[in-house]
């Protein structure tokens, strides 16, 4: 090989070389950039990145409650949940409106801005505008770092809003929410129908031009509260907790400065509701405004699949929970500052309580970090035990001391939870129907305890129905919660007649209450709409509270089992007990938050929702709930 050869041989090797080398490195850039990504998409740093972003959404939490507590102490009360305004609104029902854009001025979040370092950002807010005011806009349309979660992957996009003249308003995102309360979103304590128990309150003036709407939280829409208006503890009373942002424009949840139930108001989201619990996956869970729109621009699947369900037929804002994008829960704020993650397992009870400023403080002074972190574990069934019977001689009725009236319900077995007939409301899942045995006779008085009755044991008449024109002893004691229920039973069995009887009184379980409704039978009760009868208490038209009696007996001898008031159960409130509860004298949960409460079978046996307006705290009160008692006789 000659010089020229040698060189031309050189080059081409080299070049090849060159070539190969470049390809070489190439490939390892691409190795190291694929080794990266995989690396930062390992379950592991993915873990440690949304603990960080985690950790900044409860910081952010954590800043919002210093500005809420200086709030507090500059105006003496907590901020209202917004301001609504009624000046120039022809209608003054504006939790029905859909011209939000007219009446919507600061929420709670624009009043305690000013107490943050993000104070300068509303500086130029104009209280006596709309939010939606060109003076106001630019403020409402820029989202706001202070407000908004990192976790939150949708809270970029901002909601498209359609005001009343037709306009598009692009309303910022955020993740923070008040505390509206878990009350059942129904107004007002209800009838003899369906009595609501924790319910929400609304108040229109029309001489004043007056609005206000409010359920059991810490703040309301025109409401205010303060310190003096909460009997649950600070330490124990949810303030402010994680909202998720609207997955399409069109999704108005998530709007830090938008004063409205889902935006950044959370609101009847308890055990009386569908909506009950951090993060809840029903696919009818948030009642919203253009939630229609979602199932057509999405598709239901969509929405389930988010967990960001609503229903399409309702088209207002009435419930939302909590939410997040963080795995298993979301973070609330305590009234006394503290930050705590909930998880969505949370007994749906405690989920409850937590969130009422009516709640005893006593309820949650003990092991209170320790419940809120078990979750909602299925507890054992209460023993089956009724110690105290009737002997082989017992007369088929008597009247006591008091002369109050009762009768002896035999023992037998029956189909625990079988809906009514013709009444086309499903039986939920959770409450299947069960065989049930009890195995002793037990006295259970033939009408419901009078307002004489109480009054004589008690000393005092709370009964709401009472007039100067008529005579209302004979009425069915009512306004009574179920511990001053229980507290009757206590002292009745004090009386020295009593106690020389051997006669002690109780409420009745919830099993021996519907086998005596149903007079034991395995047969479904045919519903009625329109029941004259009492029997039902008028499931269309509610029948008013009458004199105990005024209808026909049952074939056991009870008056009023499905009409007049409701009635105090003796057992806790559990929505999957039905799925463990023994098959004899079952007993009820051996604890929980609510107490059972029975009545008309056609909503509490055939919900069509999971909705339990009666169900209710044992140390709330409602003017059509009542009880009857029990008698328990020792012949020895």
């Amino acid at each position: 090989m000659n010089q020229i050869q040698l060189t031309t041989f050189s080059k081409k090797f080299f070049k090849s070389q060159h070539r190969q080398g470049f390809a070489l490195r190439e490939l390892l850039v691409v190795l190291v950039i694929l080794g990266l990504l995989c690396a930062l998409l390992s379950p592991q740093i993915l873990a440690v990145r949304e603990s960080a972003r985690q950790d900044s959404c409860k910081q952010k939490m954590s800043q919002l409650g210093k500005a809420l507590q200086s709030y507090i102490q500059t105006h003496h009360s907590l901020p209202p949940a917004a301001i609504w305004g009624t000046n120039g609104m022809r209608s003054l029902g504006l939790h029905v409106s859909k011209q939000l854009d007219r009446f919507s001025y600061a929420n709670w979040a624009l009043l305690i801005l000013p107490h943050t370092e993000a104070a300068g950002t509303v500086q130029a807010y104009n209280g006596n505008l709309p939010v939606t005011h060109p003076q106001n806009i630019e403020i409402i349309t820029t989202p706001l770092s202070l407000l908004s979660c990192p976790s939150d992957s949708y809270n970029r996009s901002k909601h498209r809003f359609e005001s009343s003249n037709g306009k598009i308003i692009e309303l910022a995102r955020g993740n923070y929410a008040i505390n509206g309360g878990t009350h059942t979103a129904k107004i007002g304590a209800g009838s003899t129908s369906s009595p609501t128990s924790d319910y929400a309150h609304l108040s229109i003036d029309r001489e004043s031009n007056s609005f206000q709407y409010w359920g059991n939280g810490i703040a309301g829409f025109n409401k205010s509260f303060h310190y003096d208006d909460f009997t649950n503890g600070s330490s124990h009373l949810v303030a402010l907790e994680e909202i998720r942002a609207g997955i399409h424009p069109v999704d108005p949840r998530g709007v830090w400065g938008w004063g409205h139930i889902g935006s950044s108001v959370t609101w009847a989201h308890g055990v009386n509701g569908d909506d009950y619990g951090p993060n809840n996956s029903w696919d009818r869970a948030d009642d919203i405004i253009g939630c229609s729109k979602l199932h057509k621009l999405l598709g239901t699947e969509k929405l389930v699949t988010e967990k960001m369900g609503c229903p399409s037929y309702i088209d207002q804002n009435l419930q939302a929970t909590s939410r997040s994008q963080h795995s298993g829960g979301v973070n609330v704020l305590f009234l006394d500052g503290t930050v705590k993650f909930i998880a969505d397992q949370i007994d749906p009870g405690l989920w409850h309580v937590i969130h009422s400023r009516d709640t005893p403080d006593e309820i949650l002074a003990t092991n209170f970090e320790r419940r809120l972190y078990i979750g909602n574990i299925l507890e054992d069934a209460a023993k089956t035990s009724n110690p105290l019977t009737t002997g082989s001689n017992s007369p088929a009725a008597f009247s006591n001391s008091m002369g109050m009236k009762f009768t002896l319900i035999p023992a037998g077995q029956f189909q625990m939870g079988l809906a009514d007939r013709k009444n086309n409301f499903d039986l939920p899942p959770e409450t299947p129907q069960h065989r049930v045995q009890l195995t002793t006779p037990f006295y259970l008085g033939c009408h419901e305890v009078t307002q004489s009755e109480y009054q004589r044991i008690m000393g005092d008449n709370p009964a709401s129905h009472q007039s100067d024109s008529q005579d209302t002893s004979q009425f069915p004691i009512e306004q009574v919660s179920w511990n001053e229920a229980h507290l009757f039973c206590k002292r009745l069995s004090e009386v020295k007649e009593e106690q020389k009887a051997g006669r002690t009184y109780r409420l009745p379980t919830e099993a021996e209450w519907e086998y005596a409704c149903r007079t034991g039978s395995d047969s479904p009760y045919i519903f009625r709409k329109n029941d004259a009868y009492g029997e039902m208490a008028g499931r269309i038209s509610p029948l008013p509270v009458t004199q105990v009696g005024s209808y026909q007996p049952n074939k056991f001898g009870l008056y009023d089992m499905r009409g007049n008031v409701w009635e105090w159960c003796s057992d806790w409130f559990d929505r999957d007990y039905y799925s463990r509860s023994p098959s004899q004298d079952p007993q009820g949960p051996e604890s929980g938050y609510f107490k059972v409460v029975r009545g008309g079978d056609w909503i509490y046996r055939g919900e069509f929702c999971k909705i339990n307006y009666p169900i209710t705290a044992p140390w709330n009160k409602n003017p059509f709930i009542g009880f009857r008692v029990v008698c328990d006789m020792n012949h020895n």
